[in-house]
């Protein structure tokens, strides 16, 4: 089977790679999801950790964020902001090559970390930790194969100002692309060392350091840019005319001041200024996303849609729509899925803020950067990607409608109630539970 796609004859942009889709939910549902009700029920049921209980987290986190997460990102974005610049891929065949690195990059990271715990006296213990050392290589490679389509992209739009769309929101996809090559880097670098020092795990510190970077220049950003460009659009919001730039500035200083300071090298350091500027970037991040939220009006509808303003009206002859938005519900209830993120987005802001803050003003919540961090992922992200997928995915595909709507609304169920049960254990004390 290929991967490589027709183009479009009359745009020369390439098609929507639909195989991308497929090797997310598979790697989702048989490996991150699957590997973390596994170390789920450990935990929960008191069984003994073993030996694998730590290569099996990382694992876990490292499938979530560049399988079921990263590779949605990666066949969007690659669809999507060529057409938002207007300037078709110049080599679009290596997109298929990129889902091959990391395809393969995938399969040695998982079963390679997976099994090493298990043979790590054996003489089989060498070979496997450097095929998943070469994990890291093959995930590199994909990466600087994706930034540099989409870079080559940006260089040849002729002015970029000419392109409001773009403009508005290019620096959160500028900050994704440093973050994906930050990501792979370290990740690379880390699977090196294990392999060097024939152990199941990679440093602790700075992989929880590459997992803030992916999460705060990765997940985040890409979020915000297709929020601003895709929802007043799928969800009747107010015209963007806020300075959306001016707020990517502000994020990327804040997200600088929290993370910076989590550098292994720069936390290790007796003094306590770290932790206080990590503490001030929290609260001021929070603030950012509480104002981006605010701003977007997609919880408070505050203002009027921007079809209020448009010139052609639909006339009478037209079938309504649903009540404030401009489908007939053949996507299914997806903006339920939407406002459920966003609530969640609320929730991990304010527990930014509070953390932020007690670490500024010494004083301490239950709550840990694990729940935090659960709440961004699982709450916020994963929830937004089950609603926008089935929204954008169907038009990218040329379809007009999914398979089943009640499916989407089932969705809207079975994810809240995984996202509550896996976060309100870590945001509930521990005395709850004795």
């Amino acid at each position: 089977m290929t991967m490589t796609q027709p183009q479009t004859p009359s745009s020369n942009h390439a098609e929507f790679h639909i195989d991308f889709i497929w090797v997310a939910l598979a790697a989702a549902l048989f490996l991150g999801f699957a590997i973390g009700a596994h170390v789920a029920s450990i935990i929960g049921f008191d069984f003994p950790l073993g030996p694998g209980f730590y290569s099996f987290i990382q694992v876990h986190g490292h499938v979530q964020l560049v399988a079921w997460v990263g590779l949605f990102i990666i066949s969007i974005s690659l669809h999507f902001i060529p057409r938002l610049a207007g300037v078709p891929l110049a080599h679009p065949q290596r997109i298929s090559w990129i889902l091959r690195f990391i395809t393969a990059g995938l399969m040695l990271r998982s079963l390679g970390q997976c099994v090493l715990p298990y043979i790590i006296n054996s003489k089989a213990a060498a070979p496997v930790a450097w095929l998943t050392a070469a994990s890291g290589l093959l995930e590199w490679l994909a990466i600087v194969l994706y930034t540099s389509l989409l870079l080559g992209a940006f260089r040849r739009v002729e002015g970029l100002n000419k392109r409001p769309g773009l403009f508005q929101v290019a620096p959160f996809f500028l900050m994704m692309l440093l973050g994906w090559n930050i990501y792979a880097a370290i990740n690379f670098v880390l699977l090196i060392q294990m392999g060097l020092q024939q152990t199941v795990v990679v440093h602790q510190a700075w992989n929880e350091f590459a997992l803030q970077v992916f999460l705060g220049l990765v997940l985040l950003p890409v979020a915000f840019a297709f929020s601003v460009r895709m929802f007043p659009l799928y969800l009747r919001l107010p015209a963007v005319d806020w300075p959306v730039r001016k707020l990517a500035y502000a994020y990327i200083l804040a997200f600088s001041l929290q993370t910076l300071p989590n550098l292994p090298v720069i936390a290790s350091l007796s003094s306590s200024w770290p932790r206080l500027l990590s503490g001030l970037g929290m609260l001021l991040k929070g603030a950012v996303i509480l104002f981006f939220v605010w701003k977007l009006d997609l919880l408070t509808r505050r203002r009027l849609p921007w079809t209020v303003n448009r010139v052609f009206q639909p006339g009478p002859e037209r079938t309504p729509t649903r009540p404030g938005l401009p489908d007939y519900g053949e996507f299914g209830s997806f903006e339920r899925l939407v406002y459920s993120a966003y609530f969640w987005l609320v929730l991990a802001a304010i527990l930014e803020i509070l953390s932020g803050s007690g670490i500024l003003f010494d004083f301490s919540f239950t709550h840990s950067s694990d729940a935090i961090r659960h709440v961004y992922l699982l709450g916020f992200i994963t929830l937004l990607i089950f609603g926008m997928a089935v929204r954008m995915i169907p038009g990218f595909m040329h379809q007009k409608k999914v398979w089943s709507p009640k499916l989407v609304g089932a969705t809207f169920w079975l994810g809240n109630l995984a996202a509550i049960s896996r976060i309100l254990p870590l945001l509930l004390p521990m005395a709850v539970f004795d």
